[in-house]
C-alpha cells in the first residue's frame, strides 16, 4: 500500500500532473476517491504505529506489572497511548471498509444502489446545513432570554441541548425544567416543530424526488463505474504480468 502511494506520487511529480483544489496544487491521482482514501489509510496506519502499545512495551516486556510478558500491551509506558491508538484503529477500520466499496462492481444492482446513495449525500448535506442554522439561531436567541436553565445559559450549551432534541436523545427529565420557563418552552417547541415536522418531511420529499430523477440512469452509471475500476486496475499491472496472462 505504501509502495503504491509512493509510486503514484512519484509519477505525478515527474509529469507535473497537478490539480488545484482551493488554489493548492494536489497530485492528480488523489482526486480519485480510492487513491485518496488509500493515502489517508496509509497515514492512519503510520500514526497507529507511533502509538502501538506492543512497540512501546518492547523495552519493558517483563517488568513488574500485571499482564507482563512477550508482546504485552499492559506496561506503564503504553497506558497513556491506548486511547489515541484506539481512535486511530477506529478511523483505519472505517476507512478500510469504505475502500471495500469497490467490490460492489461485481454486482450491477449493488453498484447502482451504492452510486445512488452517493447521489443522495448532497440532499442530506443540505438538511444538515439547515439543521445547523436552526440550532445556532435558536441557541443564540434562547441564551438571550432571562431564565435559570444551565442547559441554555450559553450559546454552546444551548446548541448542544437543541442538537440532542433534534436527535431525540435529550433527557426527558430536563424537559420538566424547560416547562417551567414559558418563553424558553415556546422557543423549544417552535424549534422541534420546524425540525421534526418541516425539515424531516422536506428531506424525505427531496430524497424521493432526487431518487426518481437519477434512478433511471443508475444502471448505466454502474456499468461506467465498473469499466473505470477495470481500467484503473489494468494500469497497475506490469507489462511482464500482462504478457504472462
Amino acid at each position: 500500500l505504501l509502495y503504491t502511494q509512493i509510486r503514484r506520487l512519484t509519477v505525478d511529480l515527474k509529469m507535473r500532473n497537478f490539480v488545484k483544489i482551493a488554489g493548492v496544487p494536489v497530485p492528480a491521482y488523489l482526486t480519485n476517491f480510492q487513491e485518496g482514501g488509500a493515502l489517508f489509510l496509509v497515514i492512519t496506519l503510520i500514526l497507529m504505529c507511533t502509538q502501538e502499545p506492543i512497540l512501546l512495551c518492547v523495552s519493558n516486556q517483563h517488568g513488574d506489572f500485571p499482564g507482563n510478558g512477550l508482546f504485552t500491551t499492559s506496561c506503564p509506558e503504553a497506558k497513556s497511548h491506548k486511547d489515541t491508538y484506539s481512535v486511530f484503529c477506529c478511523i483505519a477500520m472505517l476507512t478500510y471498509f469504505a475502500l471495500l466499496t469497490d467490490l460492489s462492481i461485481f454486482s450491477m444492482r449493488v453498484s447502482a444502489f451504492l452510486l445512488l446513495c452517493f447521489r443522495m449525500i448532497s440532499e442530506l448535506g443540505l438538511f444538515l446545513l439547515a439543521l445547523a442554522c436552526l440550532v445556532i439561531a435558536f441557541a443564540t436567541s434562547i441564551s438571550s432570554l432571562n431564565h435559570g436553565l444551565k442547559g441554555f445559559a450559553r450559546i454552546d450549551h444551548g446548541a448542544l441541548s437543541l442538537f440532542k432534541m433534534a436527535l431525540t436523545i435529550y433527557p426527558t427529565s430536563h424537559f420538566e425544567q424547560v416547562r417551567n420557563e414559558g418563553w424558553v418552552l415556546t422557543a423549544v417547541a417552535l424549534f422541534i416543530i420546524l425540525v421534526t415536522i418541516f425539515l424531516l418531511n422536506l428531506l424525505v420529499a427531496q430524497l424521493n424526488q432526487a431518487y426518481q430523477a437519477v434512478f433511471v440512469d443508475m444502471q448505466g452509471y454502474a456499468r461506467l463505474n465498473r469499466a473505470k475500476v477495470i481500467v484503473q486496475t489494468l494500469e497497475q499491472v506490469s507489462q511482464k504480468r500482462w504478457s504472462r496472462f
